[in-house]
């Protein structure tokens, strides 16, 4: 099974930076669809717009509308702490939701459950997973745990660095770690986005991905100050193949990959 994995679009009406978001985003759907027309899912994990106001939208839409993407392509949307919940459920209202409004909703592909989180907070950058957020959650797991878990979130669930320098994570990581460990035989991998950095590992036995942003993507912080900075490195997105022994995660830098196929046979 492949799936494709993209994040923090930060889609605006003007440019940001000096980084024209939305080419940049035009530009990576296009390649998905070029050459991975037999991916299963396309999931966005959030930051979809920078300012999450209605113009904002509208032309993350249009865009999505102009990529001619195949139905099965149709992206799988979350929340970032750039975008606002009300807003967005406006323009994209066939997204579902939980029963308290949250943007959280789960698929499944045969004994394969993906669980997609909200973990937007108006008002500031760090991620929330509030206590009804987490009985979802927790319900969801309890009804699935035969199954094999993929979770997937915007804000990273661990510190990726110094715990001082990841004060924009999700905020309530030990409430989540208890939930993890209780379930830690069902969920396979997290995937996540935010800080625009391409990470993977293992976290209580559980791996874990994330890639860069498709617009600004930053450098990895090992100091204690936070970082915030361009990097001298391209965008990406990141492909997933899931097979009943292994998970593998590959980066595309989509911007500057051209493809000279060889043949295996004279």
């Amino acid at each position: 099974m492949k799936i494709i994995h993209l994040s923090d679009t930060h889609i605006n009406p003007e440019t940001l930076y000096g980084i024209d978001a939305n080419q940049r985003f035009k530009l990576a759907l296009k390649h998905i669809r070029k050459n991975h027309f037999d991916a299963k899912m396309l999931i966005i994990t959030g930051d979809l717009t920078h300012f999450g106001n209605h113009e904002s939208y509208k032309i993350f839409n249009k865009i999505l509308t102009e990529a001619k993407l195949p139905n099965h392509l149709y992206p799988k949307l979350l929340l970032g702490n750039h975008d606002d919940r009300d807003t967005f459920k406006k323009h994209f209202p066939n997204i579902k939701t939980d029963q308290n409004g949250f943007v959280q909703y789960t698929i499944n592909f045969g004994d394969k459950t993906f669980i997609f989180l909200d973990t937007n907070l108006s008002g500031t950058d760090s991620g929330c997973l509030c206590e009804k957020r987490q009985a979802w959650l927790v319900n969801i797991l309890n009804k699935k745990k035969q199954n094999k878990i993929y979770i997937f979130m915007h804000h990273n669930p661990l510190a990726l660095g110094h715990l001082k320098s990841d004060s924009i994570g999700l905020v309530q990581k030990n409430e989540f770690k208890k939930i993890l460990i209780k379930f830690q035989k069902s969920i396979q991998h997290i995937f996540f986005g935010h800080q625009h950095i391409t990470s993977s590992g293992k976290y209580l036995g559980i791996t874990f991905s994330s890639p860069r942003s498709t617009w600004e993507p930053l450098v990895p912080n090992f100091s204690e100050k936070y970082r915030l900075g361009t990097a001298n490195t391209d965008p990406n997105y990141n492909i997933v193949l899931i097979k009943e022994d292994s998970l593998v995660v590959h980066s595309e830098d989509f911007l500057k990959t051209k493809i000279n196929w060889f043949a295996t046979e004279p």
